[in-house]
């Protein structure tokens, strides 16, 4: 069986076609021709169709190798002419014109996106200032526009304008700078605000940590300075200052060294161009020009010695501060007070300064917290002893009020006339309680015209102002410092232990309070002895003027001596002494008894000289065996009537003990003259009647012109005994007005005898029993009468 031939088209190589047997090989050329023929047909059939293209493709490829031939010659010309020296010199050409193309750009990209950069820079900064914003966001913006401003500074062609935005920022630094010395003087922020204010400050100023320390507590201390400089709100003012202090130290450990150099290292981390809230600001378009506003500004990233201030170091300046602070608060603290003279002001400093630093002084260190609290007492208890001993000289002022009144016009005949009946010519207010009636009744009756009242409204402020203290004085003595700071636990390292109520509650007032009277006996004894001198001035007026003043001034003491008692701080303590001695009031005393009893006198003069010259005397009134007198003469009664009229025409309330007393003195000293004269005449009246009656018994009887002085005397001689009879009713009716009268103006209780009524009773021929009855009833008599003299009895 033939063997079927393979398909040739199928073999990979032209070896399998030799493996298999010849005829089979003979098949398979057979095939090949076969199949060639085939293919040149084929082949023929499609070159006869794309001739054209053909024809295209062999025109291409000669103009392709025509123009290789030129590149051939233009690459064989150009491998002629490029050497070394050529090739350098073509590259250097290109490079310089491509960097002066470049910077010609960049200098004029930089110089727009600077300036645009730098015009923004503060009304970025003015509307975060108004606005609040952080304050270290605010300096970083200034460290960038001070690098801007370097740089448009440097440039061949710069604006004037940048001058006045350079000036700009600086004030807009200043006011930055104010804003963060008020935020570090303030302690109503938190530690994390004073942190990033002194971060502010350190890189608005290149400030290391340690003089950012310094500057902060120099901030501090200026405002404690400048808390006490206010004349209103001394005690909020003083505990702010103190608690000021306090807080520094507290904040100076709690932010020095390690917190602040924690968030100072924090901006080393980035430029401050690519702070994300630098780059968030709109207005200065950093993703705009960032690239072009220059390297250093671009570049910048701060560099503070964070780690500079060390913890010992810190601790050192706090300790060097604390020391500085304290001396400074309490030298202002004193300056403070010495332009106050409010007492309730510096009590409630004291209250509550002294409060504050127990509670909080031994938080502070470098200082000790009982020496400050001594230094503290000392500067309130000397303020308020200085204003208590201010108070207690002003009654000086009195002196000078009462001056002024007497070197006025003496009193009108109104004033010196006050009467109680006068006031009901006028409608007086008797609502709530009649309390204006009363006080007119009361005034009118006690002489207090307004001369006296003006006076002593002064005194009475004076006592207010002074006995001010008093209230203080217990408020200081109820104070429980023990009972109030018992949970202390500090409190047994103060120096003080148990102590402390002793010297706050007991020392310190009993010092005031012996201060206080101290300085009002010595007022006290400088207004007498002021008064003294007023008084000899005013005793040396004559007339109506030196009575009045003296009604004044008496009236004026008076009123002070009623009022002295009230000057007691302690019901229990001893009243001060009256500063009106009797050497002061006697004059006064005696310069009213002179205008008032010498009146009395001359009426008493007259009239019991005309009773004596009388010739008969009557003796209806008399009684008893022998009858003796039981009624003074009309003149003797007239006389203490007059008296005693004359007394209430000066008004009743002058006559105190001690006037009446000079009064008495001075009417016994005058009357007793009269009564020695009295006597002496009925004495030589007697002796010229007896000579006179001798002789006329031996003389012949005249003539008849002296018929009637010859009868006179016929009858005399003819009744010798009733003369002697008369005159001696006369002298017991004079002894029983001298009786009377001394029982008025004796000076004791009981009945002064003096030689005149010695020689009365030896003169009137009574023996021991009738005078004793003649004494009795001249007391019976003025027992029933003394009503009648009031002012005397």
């Amino acid at each position: 069986m033939a063997t079927e031939a393979p398909d040739p088209r199928t073999f990979k190589s032209w070896e399998d076609a030799f493996q298999y047997p010849i005829p089979v090989v003979r098949k398979l050329e057979g095939q090949l021709r076969s199949n060639a023929g085939e293919n040149r047909e084929k082949l023929r059939s499609l070159v006869g169709a794309s001739y054209r293209d053909l024809l295209d493709t062999a025109g291409t490829i000669i103009d392709m190798e025509a123009r290789m031939e030129q590149v051939e010659a233009k690459l064989a010309k150009i491998g002629q002419n490029c050497n070394s020296r050529g090739l350098d010199r073509t590259s250097s050409n290109a490079v310089k014109m491509d960097i002066y193309n470049r910077s010609r750009d960049l200098e004029r990209y930089t110089f727009a996106s600077q300036l645009s950069v730098l015009r923004n820079c503060p009304i970025v900064t003015s509307r975060l200032i108004r606005g609040e914003g952080s304050y270290l966001l605010i300096a970083k913006v200034l460290v960038i526009s001070r690098f801007i401003h370097t740089g448009l500074s440097q440039s061949k062609h710069k604006p004037p304008m940048v001058d006045k935005l350079r000036d700009k920022l600086g004030t807009l630094r200043q006011k930055l700078l104010r804003r963060i010395d008020r935020q570090l003087a303030s302690t109503a922020g938190d530690s994390t605000t004073l942190v990033e204010s002194m971060c502010a400050y350190s890189l608005a100023t290149s400030s290391t940590p340690t003089e950012v320390l310094q500057h902060f507590h120099r901030v501090r201390k200026e405002e404690i300075i400048k808390s006490l400089r206010h004349n209103e709100g001394l005690s909020k003012h003083g505990v702010d200052a103190l608690k000021l202090c306090i807080q520094t130290c507290q904040d100076t450990q709690t932010i020095f060294p390690r917190r602040l150099a924690d968030s100072l290292s924090k901006l080393k981390a980035q430029p401050l161009v690519q702070d994300p809230d630098v780059r968030a600001l709109h207005e200065l378009n950093l993703d705009i020009h960032d690239r072009w506003i220059g390297d250093k500004a671009r570049n910048y990233t701060p560099q503070p010695r964070h780690d500079e201030l060390q913890k010992s170091e810190a601790e050192r300046i706090l300790d060097q501060w604390s020391k500085q602070a304290i001396s400074a608060f309490l030298k202002s603290i004193k300056a403070a007070l010495e332009q106050t003279e409010d007492l309730k002001a510096v009590a409630s400093l004291r209250q509550e300064v002294i409060e504050t630093w127990i509670l909080s002084g031994a938080r502070m260190t470098g200082v000790k917290s009982a020496n400050v609290l001594d230094d503290l007492r000392d500067a309130m208890n000397n303020q308020l002893e200085k204003i208590v001993r201010n108070r207690t000289q002003s009654l000086r002022t009195i002196v000078s009020t009462l001056s002024e009144t007497l070197q006025a016009a003496s009193l009108t005949p109104e004033e010196a006339t006050m009467s109680l009946w006068s006031t009901t010519s006028t409608s007086i207010d008797r609502s709530n309680g009649a309390e204006s009636f009363k006080s007119i009744i009361l005034n009118t009756h006690q002489g207090r015209d307004g001369k006296v009242v003006r006076v002593v409204s002064t005194y009475d402020k004076w006592i207010e102002s002074v006995l001010e203290v008093k209230g203080i004085i217990k408020t200081m003595k109820e104070t429980r410092w023990d009972d109030t700071f018992a949970d202390d636990v500090e409190d047994s390292d103060d120096g003080f232990g148990e102590s402390k109520q002793t010297l706050l509650s007991d020392d310190d007032p009993r010092l005031l309070e012996e201060v206080t009277q101290g300085a009002l006996s010595e007022a006290l004894l400088s207004l007498g002895k002021s008064f003294a001198q007023i008084v000899n001035r005013s005793i040396s007026d004559q007339g109506d003027r030196s009575v009045s003043q003296a009604t004044f001034i008496l009236r004026v003491v008076r009123e002070i001596i009623d009022r002295v008692p009230r000057l007691r701080l302690q019901d229990k303590s001893t009243p001060l002494a009256t500063p009106f001695t009797s050497d002061i009031l006697k004059p006064l005393h005696a310069t009213i008894a002179e205008s008032t009893v010498h009146p009395a006198i001359r009426t008493y003069e007259k009239t019991a000289a005309s009773a004596i010259k009388a010739a008969s005397k009557s003796q209806i009134l008399w009684e008893g065996n022998p009858p003796l007198p039981t009624q003074p003469s009309p003149s003797a009664f007239r006389f203490l009537q007059v008296l005693n009229k004359s007394m209430a025409s000066h008004g009743s309330d002058l006559w105190s003990p001690a006037g009446v007393q000079v009064l008495k003195a001075l009417s016994r000293e005058e009357v007793s003259k009269i009564w020695q004269d009295l006597f002496d005449n009925m004495i030589a009246t007697a002796e010229v009647a007896n000579q006179s009656g001798a002789s006329e018994q031996r003389s012949d009887v005249k003539a008849a012109d002296d018929s009637s002085k010859s009868e006179e005397g016929a009858e005399k001689s003819k009744h010798p005994s009733n003369a002697e009879e008369l005159r001696a009713q006369k002298l017991i009716q004079l002894l029983f007005d001298i009786l009377y009268i001394e029982r008025y103006l004796s000076t004791t209780n009981k009945s002064s005898t003096n030689h005149i009524v010695q020689m009365m009773h030896a003169a009137s021929r009574i023996d021991k029993k009738m005078f004793s009855r003649l004494n009795e009833k001249a007391a019976d008599y003025a027992r029933k009468t003394y009503l009648l003299f009031a002012l005397l009895a």
